[in-house]
């Protein structure tokens, strides 16, 4: 087996993939490198292998620019589906806890100072009724 090719393939895809974050590149290279061999193992020739993929600066450029849509900051239009719905549970929470707290207790007061004033007053010890003409 020429595994002389398939490390000339992987340190130039690794030189490619400088820029990423070390973990990724690590990641990306073992990931080519299982793949190769794989295929390798499979009964494919080294070179007919290495053909079937893309230039170590073509498959380089195709992984940058996966790696910078994935980690770049979101736009509004492609954020993450999952953190959109999230946020729409804290608003939905949110407005439960004011119908089902907030609500009552504001009501509550509002009966309370309603009924205040058709109670009777106390003046001085006397207590005073409102009379009702018929």
């Amino acid at each position: 087996m020429d595994n002389h090719k398939i490390n000339d393939y992987i340190r130039q895809l690794e030189m490619e993939l400088e820029p990423l974050p070390k973990k990724d590149r690590d990641n990306h290279i073992m990931e080519v490198k299982d793949h190769l061999l794989q295929s390798v193992t499979n009964g494919k020739s080294v070179d007919e292998v290495l053909k079937s993929f893309l230039l170590p600066n073509e498959l380089a450029k195709e992984i940058k620019a996966e790696y910078q849509y994935l980690y770049s900051a979101p736009s509004a239009e492609n954020r993450h589906p999952i953190k959109q719905k999230s946020s729409k549970k804290i608003w939905i929470i949110l407005s439960v806890l004011v119908v089902v707290i907030i609500f009552p207790i504001f009501l509550a007061i509002a009966v309370f100072i309603a009924n205040v004033s058709d109670n009777p007053t106390d003046t001085n010890g006397n207590i005073e009724y409102e009379e009702i003409n018929k």
